[in-house]
């Protein structure tokens, strides 16, 4: 299931990158937790100089003799110090947020990162309201450093990019060919991929992603229901009608 879901991504990634690289004049790259390197490796063959991050050392050795021709680093992505690794072209954060406790100090940290373009693939609530779930989290090897993670809805991972300072937040038109990137019957769509870059981007593959704004009011009661019920139902049937578009 992981690897099926891998490959689909790395189709997905080597199809829709390159047009950007040749647009953007993407050079450097830098994978924010690369695990043992798969996407660092896809990274390095579509020509990019590639550093790759990871927080775990034993994930770095395996990557490392797996990989060569790439620079392989531990590194804690909510760690303030990492912006002095200075600035990358292109940032690749793939399958890393939703594992961490404080993705909103990791998603500052990718904007100091970041020169020109960022990617993001998450789990995420396709839901267009800000919001982080705190969940229990196991400690396997590829899980969270800590306990707990913040799993994000897809508005949130929107609202967070804009205020960690990216002016321009994209959905992709399409996503990778794999079950957990749709609905289907009983279960909601689980990822999402998110485009973030410092100049505006006209791209077919991409449509601008609005920051959400919801109300502060978070105490107000309904007894009867009724205005909860039409708000999700509203919320629903917006977000139905884009990705249909799509």
């Amino acid at each position: 299931m992981q690897s099926e879901m891998r490959g689909a991504e790395i189709d997905f990634l080597r199809r829709i990158i390159p047009p950007l690289q040749s647009t953007l004049g993407l050079r450097t790259a830098l994978d924010l937790g690369c695990g043992v390197g798969y996407y660092s490796a896809m990274l390095r063959d579509l020509g990019f100089q590639v550093v790759a991050i990871d927080g775990r050392a034993s994930n770095i050795e395996e990557a490392s003799n797996r990989h060569p021709g790439i620079d392989f680093r531990v590194a804690d992505a909510e760690d303030p110090m990492l912006s002095a690794l200075g600035s990358f072209d292109f940032v690749a954060c793939l399958g890393l947020l939703y594992h961490l406790e404080n993705p909103i100090r990791a998603f500052r940290n990718l904007r100091s990162l970041t020169g020109k373009l960022l990617l993001v693939e998450s789990m995420a609530v396709p839901d267009e309201e800000p919001y982080l779930i705190v969940l229990d989290e196991s400690t396997g090897e590829d899980q969270s450093l800590g306990a707990i993670s913040c799993y994000p809805s897809e508005g949130a991972i929107i609202k967070i990019a804009y205020r960690s300072g990216f002016a321009n937040v994209y959905r992709f038109r399409e996503l990778p060919d794999h079950e957990n990137y749709r609905s289907g019957l009983g279960r909601t769509q689980a990822r999402t991929m998110i485009a973030a870059s410092v100049e505006p981007l006209d791209s077919p593959l991409l449509e601008k992603a609005a920051e959400s704004r919801p109300s502060n009011d978070l105490w107000t009661t309904d007894p009867t229901g009724v205005t909860k019920a039409l708000r999700k139902l509203r919320r629903n049937l917006k977000y139905a009608g884009k990705r249909k578009r799509t």
